[in-house]
């Protein structure tokens, strides 16, 4: 009894989540144990997420600096990074600053496993017979997935194509208008897919990857799934007011920023309709996202996912606008396809989908490793 050691249920139809059977790790310590706060998995994770915010803030000036400078020299200009160019160029610092707090999420990550005993190998242990990317997929908890290259692209298709078709009919019912986008059509699709691959592998690393591994020390897996699902939808409200300029950028702009999105986080709460009508959206996202993690030990489908839903929002976005005055159509659309009543019903359906695509393979997502 002395902690819980991850292994594969026989009843799990999951590949192997590793080769190297002998190599064994203990994932978290005996629930009878009782330790004061301070030395509790409750603190270590308040202090990972309050560092990674201290690091992030600290990290995005000279981040700012390096993507302006690259902008500048022409670095990324041509080619197939034209589109990350063009991205890097137009963000303020808003945007360099959220980059930074995800970079410092993934940097924070291995001391704070090696803090919380996550991932270590009992003594004795023969971990060093497994390669690299086994001992790399065992320490997120993750299995082999022979067919990443297809739950990257289903999960693209699928996310993006219905984002896609719901601004088109949104557009047919005159609820959006189409507009000028003042560039081609191939920069805007290009733009899209890049960030959208960006996006979605950084916070899929960041979110079903690192921070799946830290709170699953601490909670069951219905748990685990719908806290980590409920913490993503509420990140993202963690953003600086619209149109707030920076000014001139120096070492300690961060540490303002967080400042700036700390009241601006609370300010939403004065509009609770519109603060529901994008939780819901994001938290379904959430659940979609935390669902094919857990089903098929794998971030690929989700990496995909949420690529496509970044992807349809980001094509969308320059292209239309809505025809109707703020919040009339709440709850049900929003300025975006990121809020709203029907947005979360397309998710939900999405969802449901995957569900029924999913639910004869792989094994219980549920289930807990003895």
């Amino acid at each position: 009894m002395g902690g819980i050691i991850l292994t594969q249920s026989r009843a799990d139809a999951r590949p192997a989540l590793w080769s190297c059977h002998r190599a064994r790790f203990i994932v978290s310590a005996p629930m009878s144990e009782r330790l004061p706060f301070f030395q509790s998995s409750v603190f270590k994770i308040l202090v990972y997420l309050l560092g990674t915010m201290l690091l992030g803030a600290l990290l995005a000036p000279p981040l700012y600096w390096g993507g302006k400078q690259a902008v500048a020299e022409g670095w990324l200009e041509g080619g197939w990074l034209e589109g990350l160019h063009g991205s890097m160029e137009r963000a303020k610092f808003s945007r360099y600053f959220n980059r930074a707090v995800l970079l410092a999420a993934v940097l924070l990550l291995w001391p704070v496993l090696r803090w919380l005993n996550a991932g270590k190998p009992k003594l004795g242990s023969a971990s060093s017979d497994c390669g690299y990317g086994e001992s790399m997929l065992r320490f997120f908890h993750l299995s082999p997935n022979r067919r990443w290259w297809s739950h990257l692209l289903v999960g693209f298709v699928i996310a993006g194509g219905t984002l896609l078709l719901l601004g088109w009919f949104y557009v047919g019912q005159g609820w959006y208008e189409v507009r000028d986008a003042g560039k081609p059509l191939t920069r805007i699709l290009a733009t899209a897919l890049g960030t959208g691959l960006a996006v979605g592998l950084l916070e899929e690393f960041v979110f079903r990857g690192a921070l799946h591994v830290v709170v699953a020390k601490w909670l069951k897996p219905r748990a685990l799934f719908l806290v980590i699902a409920a913490f993503f939808a509420v990140i993202h409200f963690f953003n600086p007011p619209h149109g707030l300029e920076a000014g001139k950028v120096t070492a300690t702009t961060g540490l303002w920023m967080v400042g700036e999105i700390f009241g601006h986080f609370f300010s939403q709460f004065a509009n609770p309709s519109f603060l529901l009508a994008e939780f819901a959206v994001l938290f379904s996202i959430g659940l979609v996202l935390g669902y094919t993690r857990m089903k098929t030990g794998s971030l690929w489908l989700g990496i995909g996912l949420h690529a496509g839903w970044v992807f349809g929002v980001k094509t969308l976005s320059p292209m239309t606008t809505r025809a109707f005055a703020p919040a009339e159509m709440m709850p049900w659309l929003g300025d975006t396809l990121r809020v709203g009543v029907i947005s979360c019903l397309v998710v939900s359906l999405t969802g449901l989908a995957l569900w029924l695509w999913l639910r004869r393979r792989y094994g219980n997502p549920f289930a807990e490793h003895e």
